[in-house]
């Protein structure tokens, strides 16, 4: 077996486990993997794919060769290339040389590995779940033997244990932060009184939880069939500015119009986005926009935008539709208190009203048809609202009669 003499397996276990718990991120501890899976097999380059679930994709993680372009960029499909059949049939190949000439093999023109001559792809699998594929390159022709084969195939077994564990820990920490911020978002709804300082507080809280350098709200404008701005997390003034957008013939209008998530890996290149050049000059790449619904209408949407081009998980659309939820909530709220406070503000002028229709009618011998028309001429004459003219005739009123009472 390659190596094996210097580095047994309990050996080798020891140091999987220490780099497993050393508390790196993922991609440190991937990068640390590989750098063993290198020493371990004397290969000449390694890489590491995971399994992307929501596109059902392989993705380059990790590399020996510096690939800072490529990681995260380069995906394959299940059964695309031999690392896609490897991810696809849980099997390993092992090509001795003239790995390219392999009926399977897609190249990539930003991997100098893909013209090197020997390649073994062991795919990467923990409680019978597949998370990845790694591939040992050899530059020159290389016999894979059953020990190495096999040793290859046990660096693989423990790293695909090793990352699933890493993963479960990061999605246990990020569900944490959610649900933090939910229940900050909830403590903000319930002693706030504002609507705009909500969904500022709102739009801040998402940006803040989903690493977004744009978060907006924005509200439908029903007459003008438009969504307008109404709150922002934003890392450029510019995003502020931006027009209304109509809800007929624009991305997300298509939100509105669908009541339905909208997913864009990359605005830049979407047709029906209106602002490409704004989001070019802001670094903006993928968008994701959720419906604010109440009473099966769509008032509005929660945007979120990321730097990178990525796909959004379950978990983080599930996260922003509780969000959006939370925040229709608060401007149905909100509207209702304003329609009950207007309401309130309508009995309580009515009220005045007739007092000082009784106080003229009184003093003046009018009828009550007439002294409501005095009022209300008088009203559109000083271009007063008549509850302030109602006030006036009951204090003069209160002070004549205060004046009676001191003489």
């Amino acid at each position: 077996m390659v190596a094996s003499e210097a580095k047994s397996q309990v050996e080798l276990l020891h140091q999987i486990s220490n780099i497993v718990s050393s508390n790196l991120s993922l991609e440190a501890m991937l990068q640390d993997l590989v750098e063993l899976a290198v020493d371990v097999t004397s290969c000449d380059a390694c890489l590491v794919y995971l399994v992307d679930h929501s596109t059902n994709e392989i993705v380059l993680r990790a590399s020996q060769l510096p690939h800072a372009a490529e990681i995260g960029n380069i995906r394959m499909k299940m059964g695309e290339g031999i690392t896609g059949w490897v991810a696809q049939h849980k099997s390993v190949v092992a090509l001795d040389s003239n790995a390219s000439a392999d009926a399977r093999f897609k190249p990539f023109q930003a991997l100098p590995e893909d013209t090197y001559q020997a390649f073994l792809s062991v795919p990467l699998i923990s409680n019978g779940e597949l998370i990845g594929v790694i591939n040992i390159h050899h530059r020159p022709t290389h016999v894979h033997t059953p020990d190495e084969i096999a040793l290859v195939s046990f660096i693989g077994e423990q790293m695909g244990g090793a990352i699933a564990k890493s993963k479960l820990a990061e999605r246990s920490e990020s569900a944490a932060r959610r649900m933090e911020a939910l229940a900050g978002l909830a403590r903000t709804i319930s002693e706030e009184n504002y609507l705009d300082r909500i969904l500022q507080a709102i739009s801040e809280m998402v940006a803040e939880t989903l690493d977004s350098p744009v978060c907006s709200i924005m509200l439908v404008d029903e007459d003008r069939r438009e969504l307008v701005i109404s709150a922002a997390r934003c890392s450029s003034p510019d995003y502020l500015h931006k027009m209304p957008l109509k809800i007929e013939d624009s991305l997300i209008g298509r939100v509105v119009r669908e009541g339905r998530p909208v997913m864009v890996p990359n605005v830049v290149e979407e047709k029906q986005y209106r602002y490409p050049e704004l989001a070019r000059k802001t670094g903006l790449a993928s968008l994701l926009s959720v419906p604010m619904t109440t009473r099966e209408k769509v008032i509005g949407t929660v945007n979120i935008y990321t730097r990178d081009a990525r796909q959004f998980s379950d978990e983080e659309v599930g996260f922003v539709k509780v969000v959006a939820g939370q925040a229709a909530i608060a401007i149905e709220n909100a509207r209702l208190m304003s329609e009950t406070l207007e309401m309130k503000r309508t009995l309580e002028a009515r009220k005045l009203i007739e007092r000082a229709k009784g106080i003229l009618q009184h003093k003046y011998g009018l009828t009550e048809e007439e002294a409501y028309l005095r009022l209300r001429n008088e009203s559109r004459r000083l271009r007063r609202p008549m509850r302030d003219l109602a006030e006036a005739v009951i204090l003069a009123d209160d002070l004549e009669k205060k004046k009676g009472v001191d003489a």
